[in-house]
């Protein structure tokens, strides 16, 4: 009888675990996202870290593409009065039916061209968005509207245009006020990935789950073993 209870109480905290975690897996899984840095440029060193841009699914409108790009102040030159992003550059999968119509910035000073030229040696990508002088952001949000079938890895993606350095995205800084290299502005590339994706909660569950499950079953061998002899 003992044994019994153990096993109605172990099966039933499994069960919760399983029910958090199947919750946690459906929830997480329409926030996915995905980063990476712009470590090139035309002016200053190679190698570093200069912007950072996070693609991932639309928390406000479901079906949507958020692309953000932010600077890491720490490893651009002391920013002036009109510091900021001039223009910013990214691919899309050639096979999606997307066009400039499909991508709003909300900032009706910024504009959206097709198959534009980064400069800086970075050449051509799908998309161009670029402000005026004026108009100058340290952070860009993009939202991607009314394609089918597209995903945060379709952003992801080199150019097939030519010429093109075959990075993922490009943008253009400008406003710099002191700088040991004598430039004000430089244009920045880049595809690599910020960093790993940390194992979500719901996978800790689920795996803890498991455990469980197998120490369920561990017992109930021992048990019937037990009363076997």
């Amino acid at each position: 009888m003992y044994n019994c209870v153990i096993g109605k109480r172990a099966r039933a905290a499994l069960v919760s675990i399983i029910m958090v975690a199947t919750t946690l897996f459906t929830t997480l899984g329409h926030a996915a996202s995905v980063s990476y840095v712009l470590d090139q440029s035309n002016a200053l060193p190679d190698g570093i870290e200069y912007l950072q841009v996070t693609i991932s699914d639309s928390e406000s409108a479901a079906g949507d593409i958020d692309i953000v790009v932010e600077v890491i102040h720490e490893s651009l030159p002391e920013p002036g009065s009109n510091f900021g992003m001039q223009s910013f550059f990214f691919n899309a999968d050639d096979s999606l039916e997307i066009a400039a119509d499909n991508i709003q910035t909300g900032d009706s000073d910024w504009n959206v061209r097709e198959n534009r030229n980064a400069g800086g040696a970075f050449g051509k990508f799908d998309f161009g968005l670029s402000g005026q002088g004026n108009s100058r952001v340290e952070t860009l949000t993009v939202s991607i509207s009314g394609v089918d079938g597209d995903t945060i890895d379709s952003y992801a993606i080199g150019s097939a245009l030519n010429p093109s350095s075959g990075e993922f995205f490009a943008a253009h800084f400008a406003g710099f006020t002191t700088d040991a290299f004598g430039v004000s502005s430089a244009k920045f590339g880049g595809s690599t990935a910020f960093a790993p994706v940390p194992v979500p909660p719901a996978a800790l569950l689920f795996g803890s789950a498991l455990v469980l499950l197998s120490r369920i079953r561990t017992n109930r061998t021992a048990t019937t073993n037990t009363n076997g002899n």
